[in-house]
């Protein structure tokens, strides 16, 4: 990624010196081995497939809405040593990127059992049998997606407080192939949904992308533990919600033993570089760059090891090329993710032994710390200031500050917390360990203590279903003597802490409603909101492309308009099928 002009920070990592020469040769000789042996690979696994095909019609055929992202177990009638090829990241991944990768070879999987019966999925396409299946069919797709999302709930289940369930259906609903698009995206009435799109040839299937998958997941996720910051109004609430995604798909690779081998040896521990797994999205971003070159980043569709500093949304333009932050949210989620990851090394070069066993673990205190984050930082508009300082004080609750310099310098560093604010959380308040009343919404996978602070368990938000999930209060605006209702984010500030201040530039935080005036502006601007069939001058800023909508206004009882999401994507600024100009999609 570019350096930003006038902004702070670092040039990018992978410099050219001579020793990365020699590795770099060295990575590509391995590159086009690994090209070599896939052609092996393939043959080998088209036998392995005709040899699938009969047990897929006896055992595992049928309509996949009947039938979860499950595998091996009682009365599935899959063999228990049954296996499933799947990436382990990205089909585009390389050590080394190039102008025009070739898909990684598949890796071997175990078939994916999701236990945990408040978070499972469904899949609307037929079930095959397991099966090491070849890139590119059905079959393969199916299960790339299946192994994915259970590894990405498998991760995070445990960590939530149990009975934590989705705000969607349960089970969850999974469409692999919904139309034809660059993207993918979580919508509550929806569920999961990926797409497929040919560029320069290929035809690139969304959902065959465990980083897209589990980003996605993310997000699912995310409303599941916090439903609240769906609907609200506010660009940093937003843009959380896709940190999210991409913090989840880095956390939910690193599950995968051999990713985590291959990562210790590209980074040689320092995780917040430029590799493997900090580029997310390589093919999905390789597709979009084909038709706007500026759209994404250079390598991938976001890159978490980027140097973006904090500023004020209402501050910076509703969108600009990937090089520079805008305020569109899929940009500035960069800020906070790429805050994580430094806050991530950092944590990882506390355990001293730079092991696969350390980032295993690092891995798994970072998401809890996330978890906790989210479920106790109150949703104002300086939410990413919010976060950051819950996920401190969850540290000090749970590990007595183990991490507090390693997150606490990376918020700082990108200015998400002051220096004044950071030091003053040694004074505040400090969560409390609360045992979940027993109960039947108390069961399932995940911990029955939650860390709270004020002795109680009374957002209990995470276990109420679709259609059950609560909402934050209304408030009001009026853009060009229009009035539009919006859901606000007027939480009462539990930290009193600040992003810090930049020169020149005022750093009072942002009143809910003119937070919310920013953030409906700009959704006006990139053509978001589907105004319905009111004409006039609202009808006027509707986007003549409806794929481009993820807010819709609706009518409540009272006849008011209120602003109401319909579904977080996976990327930003794609290119509109036909049209040269990219769509923020």
């Amino acid at each position: 990624m570019a350096r930003q002009p006038g902004m702070a920070g670092r040039t990018p990592d992978m410099e050219a010196d001579a020793s990365q020469t020699s590795q770099n040769d060295l990575s590509s000789a391995v590159e086009a081995l690994t090209h070599a042996t896939q052609a092996l690979v393939s043959t080998a696994n088209q036998l392995t497939q005709l040899a699938q095909g009969f047990a897929s019609s006896v055992s595992g055929g049928g309509a996949g809405g009947g039938a979860g992202l499950g595998g091996a177990g009682p009365g599935s009638g899959f063999p228990a040593q049954a296996q499933v090829n799947s990436w382990e990241d990205d089909p585009f991944s390389e050590a080394v990127p190039t102008a025009n990768p070739r898909n990684a070879v598949p890796i071997a999987s175990d078939v994916p059992q999701n236990s945990n019966p408040r978070l499972q999925t469904t899949v609307v396409e037929s079930r095959p049998g397991p099966g090491r299946f070849n890139p590119g069919t059905p079959n393969f797709r199916y299960w790339v997606a299946a192994e994915a999302l259970t590894r990405g709930i498998n991760f995070w289940g445990p960590l939530l407080p149990a009975g934590t369930t989705w705000s969607t259906s349960n089970p969850m609903r999974v469409t692999l192939v919904a139309g034809v698009d660059l993207n993918a995206f979580y919508a509550r009435n929806r569920g999961l949904n990926f797409f497929h799109q040919v560029v320069n040839n290929q035809d690139l299937f969304s959902g065959e992308s465990p980083d897209v998958a589990c980003h996605e997941l993310g997000h699912a996720i995310l409303d599941a533990i916090r439903p609240r910051l769906f609907n609200v109004a506010s660009t940093e609430a937003g843009a959380f919600h896709e940190a999210f995604g991409d913090m989840s798909a880095i956390l939910c690779a690193l599950q995968l033993p051999s990713l985590r081998g291959k990562v210790l040896a590209e980074t040689q521990g320092k995780l917040n570089v430029n590799s493997r797994l900090s580029r997310l999205a390589e093919q999905l971003g390789w597709g979009i760059r084909q038709l706007s070159p500026t759209a994404v980043d250079r390598d991938c569709l976001r890159n978490a090891a980027n140097r973006f500093v904090y500023r004020r949304p209402d501050t910076l333009p509703s969108s600009a090329p990937a090089s520079l932050l805008s305020s569109e949210v899929h940009a500035f989620s960069r800020v906070f993710t790429g805050a994580f990851l430094d806050a991530f090394a950092r944590m990882f070069r506390t355990t001293g032994q730079p092991n696969d066993a350390n980032l295993l673990a690092v891995s798994r205190d970072m998401g809890q710390l996330l978890v906790d984050g989210v479920r106790t930082a109150p949703v104002t508009p300086a939410y990413f200031s919010q976060v950051a300082a819950a996920m401190v004080q969850a540290d000090q609750a749970r590990n007595g500050g183990r991490y507090r310099s390693a997150l606490t310098g990376a918020f700082v560093e990108r200015s998400i917390l002051s220096v004044p604010a950071a030091m003053a959380l040694a004074n505040a308040p400090v969560p409390q360990p609360v045992a979940l009343q027993p109960g039947p919404m108390a069961m399932g996978a995940g911990s029955q203590i939650v860390y709270t602070y004020d002795g109680t368990t009374d957002d209990e938000g995470y276990r109420l279903g679709f259609g059950e999930t609560p909402e934050l209060p209304l408030a009001s605006t009026s853009l060009g003597g229009e009035t539009i209702s919006f859901h606000a984010a007027a939480e009462n500030a539990r930290f009193d802490v600040a992003p810090a201040a930049v020169t020149n530039v005022p750093q009072d935080v942002l009143s809910p409603e003119d937070a919310a005036r920013h953030f409906i502006e700009d959704l006006f601007q990139q053509g978001r909101i589907n105004v319905g069939t009111r004409s006039g001058a609202m009808a006027d800023l509707s986007a003549e492309d409806p794929t481009r909508y993820t807010h819709v206004l609706v009518a409540d009882g009272s006849g008011a308009r209120v602003l109401k999401r319909d579904h977080f994507d996976c990327g930003f600024c794609q290119p509109r099928i036909g049209r040269s100009q990219p769509r923020c999609g």
